[in-house]
């Protein structure tokens, strides 16, 4: 362990036990807010108070109809993780490992949403809304001025410090991917369209909304296939990233209504998710490391180079690839995207009995 960190939590644990009872209790809830929610275990029974964060949703007692105008599932297809142990140029460990999902089609991932988008809309009804039908939205006269802002599903995200990690975004079929324009990518923190590009009507849909009294309901879906786990620093004396097939529905994902235009007045509220939320079920028929030979060698010349160049400096690479087993990855993906979204849902639902 990090003498430093030893040293504090040795530290922490005695001021602890020194403390009275009422401080105590006042410190642990400072910590568990300071550090945040704890991941949501999704095979134990999560309740909407402890896993989703839920805006006001008060026009919604008076909305009587609603149309999924955006679905969004994005799926991750390759993951990358890196640290260090010590000061850079100063004989510092690197440890990198990269790995990618494999054994999956787009029919698979295709048919996880769709089934995932009945499941919701069939939800929906339980708020006691009617849900207008895609292809009735579809026909109306505005859709038109609308469609040269859609993208067609898939669409490929390649990746990078913009988009986040390397992934497939779909939609339900005979829907467009429709991108509000403050979906985060996930792994980089930015706004995913500063690489894709906003495709939704920002304006136009909640005008709609307004107008005919129908909200618009957006939906954006993240699917993790792998937990990556980094350890080391400057101060450490080892670096580690361990690398463990997963899945898992990312934080940023979220659910949004449009009721109407206005900025201020609960126009357009929100649900989402506390944190990320991790199921058991394994999906994998086989994990292969697959680093070559020649990946091998090329660490193992940039060692050489370091050495030489008097930094010393160690560097290490390492390839994964995790073969999903279809039936199985597609049944888990149904299952954890159902369950995060009905407790969406079901937040949405407390909010408005109160």
């Amino acid at each position: 362990m990090n003498l430093k960190a030893l040293g504090l939590t040795t530290a922490l644990a005695c001021a602890l036990t020194a403390m009275p009872s009422s401080a105590h209790a006042d410190l642990v809830g400072f910590l568990k807010k300071s550090f945040g929610p704890p991941p949501i275990q999704l095979d134990a029974s999560p309740t909407p108070e402890k896993s989703m964060s839920v805006d006001s949703f008060r026009q919604l007692k008076a909305c009587k109809k609603v149309v999924v105008t955006a679905f969004n599932v994005q799926f991750i297809t390759k993951k990358d993780a890196g640290s260090h142990a010590g000061g850079a140029g100063e004989g510092a460990a690197h440890v990198n490992s990269h790995i990618k999902l494999t054994g999956l089609t787009n029919a698979t991932f295709q048919a996880i949403t769709d089934q995932v988008y009945t499941n919701f809309t069939k939800g929906l009804q339980t708020l006691g809304v009617e849900v207008m039908p895609y292809a009735e939205y579809a026909a109306l006269p505005e859709y038109a001025d609308m469609k040269s802002h859609f993208k067609t599903s898939p669409l490929a995200v390649s990746g990078g410090h913009f988009s986040g990690q390397p992934s497939e975004l779909f939609s339900p079929t005979g829907m467009p991917v429709v991108l509000f324009g403050d979906e985060q990518a996930l792994g980089a923190g930015n706004s995913m369209t500063a690489y894709i590009g906003m495709s939704a009507p920002f304006t136009r849909e909640a005008v709609m909304a307004r107008e005919t009294g129908v909200a618009a309901v957006h939906v954006y879906l993240v699917v993790d296939f792998c937990q990556m786990e980094a350890k080391g620093g400057t101060f450490s004396f080892s670096a580690k990233v361990t690398t463990k097939p997963q899945i898992s529905i990312s934080k940023v994902s979220r659910c949004s209504f449009f009721f109407d235009d206005s900025a201020y007045g609960g126009g357009r509220e929100f649900v989402k998710m506390k944190n990320n939320a991790f199921g058991t079920d394994d999906y994998v028929s086989e994990f292969t490391d697959v680093t070559t030979g020649a990946q091998k060698a090329g660490d193992v010349a940039v060692n050489v180079m370091g050495v030489l160049g008097g930094t010393g400096d160690t560097y290490s690479n390492t390839y994964y690839e995790a073969a999903a087993n279809p039936e199985l990855y597609q049944a888990a993906c149904v299952k954890y995207l159902t369950t995060v979204q009905d407790l969406m849902l079901a937040g949405i639902k407390e909010k408005t009995l109160n």
